[in-house]
């Protein structure tokens, strides 16, 4: 096998020793505001305990909230088409990357959200970034919550439409700013479902009803929301009671669902254009067959193990009255939501809270700016269908001491 062979800085073209030189100095600020990441490399997941160098703890920072990842049927689904179809998909899906697995997907989401079609990206940053810029021009006008997530924002900011951003949650700030921009051609509302870093939900009713009042469109991303809340898992809107056709829906299959990708459903030529128009559809490989195939496995589980959704709002509950009781700074005021923000205020502290969980065995990683608004680092605690009670009482203790 031949060895690579990796140049040392003194030999490096003067442009990448001051591109490096400039690097160093950037992470040497981040390291100082506390605001550097790194990379916590996972050995073993079982349940919800994760092993990483040699420690076991529970993790509560997983987005697999009903957890399906590991689950029997999507794991044999996918060895069942990797063997078959091999692993990856060999091509974009307007090429040969369309399998019978990709249609059956969305042919499954079309049906569990009621409207006609659905299309399927390899993740929700990419199902975000491709829809928007598909639908919006420079005469177009789109307003943004200001908690919307990263991926929303991006996508936005990389259209030419005109971007006005309202408070959170405000449909009077929304309304007026609605009012003043009549001569768009094209006015988008964007919003997120359970929004990932708050746990809180949009207004969906009246914010439908308020773009409907002014002919404006509502984009809605539920990543956190889809397969999770509703009496049967259809997401916000059943959860407020209003049809998914009633806007743009778009969601990910890699938190409830427990696979990968992202998708939007809705009427046909809705659907028809983005295949024509978004750009992280047309000019990337189709999704993994294997993983196509987890998430069809996915949906029938849903159906059929209802269960696992009421264990997780249980389990959310009580989270948020043992925080309420012990007078811990969560959202506690909030509807009991499967994402609890511990909000610590300054990054430093954020980052000892959640190193002194980590000692008693719990992972909870500090959320820290740009995630984040400054003065607002938290801890955001992730429940899921696999936490026990006693686990979930561990978790309360362990805060206790690491926030005194």
């Amino acid at each position: 096998m031949t060895r690579l062979t990796v140049p040392s800085a003194s030999t490096l073209p003067s442009t990448q020793e001051r591109l490096l030189d400039d690097l160093s100095g950037e992470l040497r600020a981040l390291d100082d505001r506390a605001l550097r990441r790194r990379l916590t490399v996972v050995d073993r997941v079982d349940g919800p305990w994760v092993e990483i160098g040699g420690r076991r703890l529970l993790t509560w920072c997983s987005n697999d909230y009903l957890g399906l990842a590991a689950h029997p049927a999507l794991a044999e689904a996918a060895a069942s088409a990797a063997r078959e179809w091999g692993v990856g998909a060999r091509a974009s899906r307007l090429l040969a990357g369309s399998t019978r697995w990709h249609a059956r997907l969305e042919e499954g989401l079309a049906a569990w959200c009621g409207t006609d079609a659905a299309i399927v990206y390899p993740s929700g940053y990419l199902a975000n970034l491709g829809t928007l810029g598909a639908l919006l021009s420079s005469r177009d006008a789109v307003f943004v919550d200001r908690l919307a997530h990263a991926s929303l924002v991006d996508a936005i900011r990389r259209t030419p439409a005109t971007l006005r951003v309202f408070r959170h949650n405000d449909l009077s700030h929304l309304a007026a700013l609605l009012a003043r921009a009549g001569g768009a051609r094209r006015r988008l509302v964007v919003t997120e479902g359970v929004f990932s870093m708050e746990g809180d939900a949009c207004p969906l009713a009246d914010l439908a009803d308020l773009a409907d009042s002014h002919e404006t469109l509502l984009y809605v991303d539920d990543a956190h929301g889809a397969f999770v809340v509703g009496a049967t898992g259809r997401g916000t809107p059943e959860a407020a009671g209003v049809p998914h056709e009633r806007f743009l829906y778009m969601a990910t299959l890699g938190k409830g669902l427990g696979a990968q990708g992202g998708f939007v459903v809705g009427p046909a030529p809705l659907i028809d254009y983005l295949h024509n128009r978004a750009r992280t559809f047309l000019y990337t490989t189709a999704l993994a067959v294997p993983v196509a195939a987890a998430a069809v496995a996915a949906l029938r589980v849903l159906a059929e193990e209802p269960a696992r959704r009421e264990v997780l709002h249980r389990r959310a509950r009580r989270l948020q009255e043992r925080l309420a009781k012990l007078r811990l700074p969560a959202t506690a005021e909030r509807a009991a939501s499967h994402i609890v923000p511990l909000v610590l205020g300054s990054t430093v502290r954020a980052v000892e809270v959640a190193r002194r969980l980590w000692e008693r065995g719990c992972w909870a990683p500090a959320i820290r700016p740009p995630t984040v608004p400054e003065g607002t680092a938290r801890l955001r605690l992730s429940v899921t269908a696999l936490h026990t009670e006693a686990q979930i009482e561990t978790l309360v203790d362990a805060l206790a001491d690491a926030i005194k």
